[in-house]
């Protein structure tokens, strides 16, 4: 098991609310094994819990910056340091970064911009990240779940219930690699130079191995969102 994987476990198995591994470590826990290096390493955690996931990083000494934004909007690579849980833009957001004490200069920078500000202001320090050999930062997605069903991009009609949603690897919970690709689907994930090569290993690696079913609920899910087609999948669905 990746030392990442464990030591983020070690830290939320106490947390006192529901987490799970997300994005390509995820692929790899379903894969067993590693499909490639990543730059970033992703949970997430219900919407209803973020408040106490934002307060529970920040009782361990993290820094947790969110996205600016206002009414949905994001401003893309702008992050702005939480001072207090109750100082956010909560409406909008929809995920923060957690950085361990110690590393926000290696993950960030502080920048200039926005001067007079309340808030302290970072940027991307690079956009093609060091790998990580411990923990260092971690990016919370805010999900949504109704009832028993993990309800994906906020589209109520993209539901999976949370028994074959959330699967487990040596009782540590991860995304299941459908809904994953789900979220990798977008165009905007095939247009991103740096995101594209990522997108189409994952593909490549994780559809020969999903089951009939989970093959069947993605590409059901992806007529859904995508009435109009989807070329930019072309080749890897």
């Amino acid at each position: 098991m990746n030392k990442l994987i464990l030591q983020t476990h070690e830290m939320f198995i106490s947390a006192g609310f529901d987490y799970a591994i997300c994005g390509g470590f995820a692929l790899d826990m379903y894969a067993g094994k590693e499909i490639r290096e990543h730059g970033d390493f992703d949970i997430l955690v219900y919407k209803e819990d973020k408040q106490r996931a934002v307060q529970f990083m920040m009782d361990k000494g993290w820094d947790v910056l969110g996205r600016f934004g206002e009414n949905g909007a994001v401003w893309q690579f702008l992050f702005y340091k939480v001072a207090d849980i109750n100082d956010c833009f909560w409406d909008a957001c929809c995920g923060v970064w957690a950085i361990a004490p110690g590393c926000l200069p290696n993950v960030l920078e502080k920048i200039d911009r926005l001067k007079g500000g309340r808030h302290e202001v970072y940027t991307y320090k690079s956009r093609k990240w060091h790998v990580q050999d411990d923990i260092e930062f971690i990016e919370i997605a805010f999900d949504t779940k109704d009832g028993k069903n993990y309800i994906a991009l906020e589209k109520p009609k993209v539901a999976r219930s949370l028994d074959k949603a959330i699967l487990h690897c040596n009782d540590i919970p991860y995304l299941a690699p459908e809904v994953v690709l789900c979220y990798k689907s977008g165009k905007g994930s095939m247009e991103s130079a740096y995101a594209k090569p990522r997108t189409e290993m994952d593909f490549k690696a994780i559809m020969p191995i999903l089951s009939e079913e989970s093959r069947k609920w993605l590409l059901d899910t992806i007529d859904e969102i995508y009435p109009d087609g989807y070329p930019w999948l072309d080749g890897l669905i």
